[in-house]
């Protein structure tokens, strides 16, 4: 062995602190709770994969992605795939298409492991290929040709380990082989099959056989060999070692048919992971296909039980498998490699599943979903507050008031709290804790409640005891001791004195006397001093605290510096005194001083234009929760970050606990993470330029165009192309390799010389110029990833086309400048011709694309209440009735019917009864989820579907929409009516027809005129 007494040390010091690391995780308890949901991006052969078992990945050093499938080699760059497959008759493509590794060795070249056609060198750029196969007479040749791992160490030196036929090291000055095969003499490798081989930190030489562990001594190409003992539980869990990663120092991590543990060579003894006690055993105890050690969390591929991932921190292990229902889940249980690529993203392998994804960033988000996180997520998040202490209040519609534990990022149930305390008690807007500790909730149509932090009791607060507080409270307002603002939804913003229990109400009306722009409030915020900021749907308000001064902010078209939409969704403040208003089209920035307005939208870098909520983290972003995902904006530089995230967001759903943790509430679960956590920018992917047409013809590295090859290497190594006079018409490819979320990378492009400023190409990685004239041109790229910023370090290349040859003598200069101007004015006019054809045809196009959308949405909405009309609903059941029966999920209907309304018409004519049709189709329309479907569906009949609804759910639904027009007047000629309605409920089963499903709510609802109308009645399905 080398004596390296220095490096022996530190080898020395790093297994010391590696296994007094373990011992001390092997004493930690597992953590408990609910397991976040990852989110993985899928690549299969619908995307242009060869094939869906993925053997291999890596990423190249100009950071594309390559896979070994069984059908062949792919390399990806984001936008396409390149595939390499064996041609018959080609003796430079590949040998055979059962491609099972990839490895790109320190002259950039690929070589290929295949099962059956040897080892293939690749040249990335030209795509040909020098195969290397075994020869039985050739002793120096590969010992097989089934190649089951191959590696590159640190020396530079190419190892192939084979299926049957041991192991086999490249000397690349004479292109052949040395073999090391196990016969049985000493220093021999101890089995021919070879699972695995990889250099430990301290880079000695390890290979994993099919009966045990080999250490090669590089001095005299011997090796030493581990076994499994059964007689001792600190020796090598099995013989069959099917994968190693080194760990730190000589030790190595190992995978095995009988899980992973962590190895020490030097103590000849195993550790195994101390998470891995709370995963069934056959999970623990699995086989093990591939690991990957990032320095914070070990990654482990199984056969068949999904991706184990190991926090070496905390000794925490989570198993996250394929779901088929869940969108973004792991898309195979057989796993076969993982690796990380430059810009953070996690590459999985599968047998059968193609490729996943998956980015860094959005792995410390932690996601929860009902069902696969487990039953302590809560469900459709409305509201969210927390306490000191750590605990979670979140409140939800239909279910109330829940209570959960934070936990290392987990989630931990503790029940349900409290019991209804009466009608729309369960059904909960906000959520907000006082100074005191006390926690106060908005309800719709039950009022204000409270907890008391002291007792834990729930009460309902009303100043006037012997009346029932039916308001529906959307937004709260407690950082002022003994005042509570509470904003509802049609009946303005109440101010309560807890002390005195005198409350005051601000209701729509002028500024100049103290009103509010609406009285239906969607967000409150208390800003410094004693400034409160009401948001509303028709505009943003600003009161000081003392209730005399009002000043309001609303969207103009034609101004400067306004709102961008008068429908406020939420707000929030920043330490520079900046009020941040999300609305429904896009996000606002005011100085309160200046009453300047900034906006963003979508083209600025937001995920979508609908801001749904805002929160800041304390230190230096905003986090927008919008329809489209979450965006984070640096409040310093000005840079937007977009994650993609399934979480349906639901308005004013956000909170910031007490140790900074950010909570998203959506509909269908609920998002959490720690934002310090998430790095300001992800690492910067490069710029390349990846096709070349000329006049319509792909060019590729060493393959002629026309008599010559104008390119000799790939795009990026290629400095400038000189071209002739009629190879002018030109398309260049690029793509950013940044992975994280390629469908949002975007795109500006420039070819100097001939554009006079960038053109923005959004997603689009193509750029085309056609007739382009004589000169000297550089074609450069620009793009910004996930993490908002722009990148600027492609130099481009230069595009040179030269004249034709009667121009290059001065014999012939009046000529070249007679035939030079009309070249010109031809080149020109055609341009300019094609740019104006080109205008007139988007121009039309869009017209007719406008007239079409507009005659589709005239067939099938009602003129008078611009709801769906019967055709309109027709069109929408096909929809909710296969969602329901795909999901599982239930879906019911209602039918109202506006009661007298022949005797509206009779006593106060027709126009009235139109008015009353539709004001009544704005109050249903209001009361509704966004997701609810509304149509009129005869004369004074409208129809309900309501997805994801039980039957049960409809009816308080139902009742709620009665109590709502029962409880409206109707203003006309002076004179003030009262309308009621009689509602048919029912539930749709999936097995039933929509028609059937309207005749049981008809007959329900005629039930109900029957007994006297303004009305609930349910029809039972069956």
């Amino acid at each position: 062995m080398l004596n390296l007494s220095g490096c022996s040390l530190l080898r020395h010091h790093l297994r010391a602190f590696c296994l007094g690391f373990f011992f001390f995780l092997a004493s930690l308890t597992p953590a408990s709770g609910g397991t976040p949901t990852l989110l993985f991006h899928h690549l299969d052969e619908t995307d242009g994969l060869p094939d869906n078992t993925v053997f291999q990945l890596m990423q190249d050093r100009n950071e594309a992605m390559w896979f070994g499938t069984r059908n062949g080699v792919a390399c990806y760059d984001g936008v396409t795939m390149r595939v390499f497959q064996n041609e018959p008759g080609n003796p430079k493509s590949l040998s055979h298409n059962d491609a099972g590794g990839v490895v790109e060795d320190h002259e950039g070249a690929v070589w290929v492991r295949t099962w059956g056609g040897g080892l293939n060198r690749l040249d990335p750029d030209t795509g040909k290929v020098k195969v290397f196969r075994h020869d039985p007479s050739d002793p120096r040749s590969l010992s097989e040709d089934r190649i089951q791992i191959h590696y590159e160490d640190s020396h530079g030196v190419l190892w192939a380990g084979s299926f049957s036929s041991g192991l086999n090291r490249f000397d690349k000055g004479a292109a052949n082989f040395t073999r090391f095969t196990a016969d049985n003499g000493t220093g021999d490798i101890s089995h021919n099959r070879i699972w695995s081989i990889a250099e430990a930190r301290d880079r000695s030489l390890w290979v994993g056989t099919g009966q045990g562990l080999n250490h090669f001594n590089r001095t005299d190409e011997t090796f030493t060999a581990y076994r499994h003992d059964p007689r001792d539980p600190t020796s090598l869990p099995h013989d069959e070692i099917r994968t190693l990663y080194p760990a730190g120092g000589s030790a190595l991590w190992v995978g095995t048919p009988k899980g992973v543990s962590l190895f020490d060579p030097d103590q000849n003894r195993c550790i195994p992971f101390p998470g891995m006690d709370g995963l069934p055993p056959e999970v623990a105890n699995g086989t093990v296909n591939t690991l990957y050690d990032d320095g914070h969390t070990l990654w482990v591929g199984t056969q068949n039980h999904g991706l184990l991932i190991l926090d070496l921190e905390t000794g925490e292990s989570t198993l996250h498998q394929s779901v088929p229902y869940l969108d973004g889940s792991l898309s195979h249980n057989d796993i076969r490699w993982i690796t990380e690529d430059r810009s953070g993203v996690i590459w999985i392998g599968t047998r059968g599943g193609g490729v996943n994804a998956l980015s860094k960033a959005l792995y410390q988000m932690k996601l929860f979903l009902p069902g696969y996180s487990g039953n302590a997520v809560p469900m459709s998040v409305h509201a969210i507050a927390s306490d000191r202490d750590g605990t979670l209040w979140t409140g939800s519609w239909y279910t109330g008031l829940k209570k959960a534990f934070l936990r290392q990022g987990r989630c931990e149930a503790a029940g349900n709290a409290p019991p209804p305390l009466g009608p729309g008690s369960l059904d909960i807007n906000a959520l907000s804790l006082a100074p005191d500790g006390s926690l106060w909730i908005g309800t719709w149509g039950a009022g204000l409640l409270f907890r008391d932090h002291r007792t834990g009791q729930f009460t309902p607060w009303n100043s006037q005891p012997l009346q029932r507080d039916t308001r529906i409270i959307t937004a709260l307002g407690t950082n002022t001791p003994g005042v509570i603002w509470a904003g509802t939804r049609n009946r303005g913003l109440f101010l309560h004195d807890l002390k005195t229990g005198n409350v005051r109400r601000f209701g729509k009306g002028p500024a100049n006397k103290q009103g509010l722009s609406s009285n239906t409030v969607h967000a409150l915020l208390e800003g410094d001093g004693d400034t409160l900021w009401v948001g509303t749907d028709i505009g943003l308000n600003r009161i000081k605290q003392d209730g005399r001064r009002v000043t309001q902010f609303h969207h103009r078209k034609e101004a400067a510096e306004t709102l961008s939409s008068n429908i406020v969704t939420c707000l929030a403040r920043t330490p520079n005194g900046a009020i941040w208003v999300g609305t429904y089209n896009g996000l606002n920035r005011l100085n309160p001083e200046t009453e300047t307005i900034r906006s963003y939208f979508k083209e600025d870098g937001l995920s979508g234009n609908i801001i749904k909520s805002i929160l800041f983290d304390g230190s230096r972003r905003l986090w927008i929760a919008t329809e489209k995902g979450l965006s984070a904006l640096d409040t310093k530089t000005g840079a937007i970050s977009r994650f993609p995230m399934p979480l349906r967001f639901v308005q004013g759903a956000a909170h910031r606990s007490p140790d900074g943790k950010l909570i998203f509430g959506g509909e269908n679960g609920c998002l959490l993470f720690a934002p310090d956590e998430i790095p300001l920018s992800l690492p910067t992917g490069s710029v390349h330029l990846t096709g070349f047409l000329l006049n319509g013809t792909p060019v590729r590295p060493g393959s002629p165009a026309g008599n010559r090859i104008n390119l000799r290497a790939s795009l990026d190594k290629t400095p400038g192309i000189r071209l002739k006079y009629w190879e002018n018409n030109l398309s260049f490819s690029f793509a950013l390799h940044d992975y994280n979320n390629p469908s949002q990378n975007r795109y500006r492009y420039k070819l100097a010389g001939y554009d006079t400023a960038w053109v923005e190409a959004g997603n689009t990685t193509t750029a085309r110029y056609s007739h382009l004239p004589p000169g000297t041109y550089r074609f450069r790229v620009m793009a910004s990833g996930s993490h908002g910023a722009w990148n600027r370090d492609h130099a481009g290349i230069e595009i040179r086309i030269t004249p034709p040859f009667w121009q290059w003598t001065s014999f012939r200069a009046a000529i070249f400048l007679t035939l030079a101007g009309l070249i010109w004015l031809r080149v020109a006019a055609t341009r300019n011709r094609t740019r104006r054809l080109t205008q007139l045809v988007a121009q039309r196009t869009r017209e007719l694309e406008e007239q079409s959308q507009r005659h589709e949405r005239l067939s099938l909405t009602d003129p008078l209440t611009d709801l769906l009309n019967r055709r309109g609903i027709q069109s929408r059941k096909i929809e909710i009735h296969s969602r329901a029966r795909r999901n599982q999920s239930p879906y019911a209907l209602v039918l109202a019917d506006i009661d007298h309304f022949k005797g509206i018409n009779d006593t106060c004519g027709h126009d009235c009864g139109d008015y009353i049709l539709q004001r009544v189709s704005r109050l249903l329309e209001s009361n509704l989820r966004a997701h609810d479907i509304l149509g009129r569906w005869t004369g004074q009949q409208f129809v309900l579907l309501l997805p994801d609804t039980t039957g049960e759910d409809a009816e308080t639904m139902a009742e709620r929409l009665r109590n709502r027009i029962a409880s409206s007047l109707f203003e006309w000629n002076g004179a003030y009516l009262t309308v009621t309605l009689t509602l048919g409920v029912t539930a749709c089963p999936a097995s039933e027809t929509f028609e059937h499903n309207v005749s049981r709510a008809d007959a329900a609802l005629c039930k109900g005129k029957h007994m006297g109308r303004n009305r609930v009645i349910f029809a039972q399905a069956g």
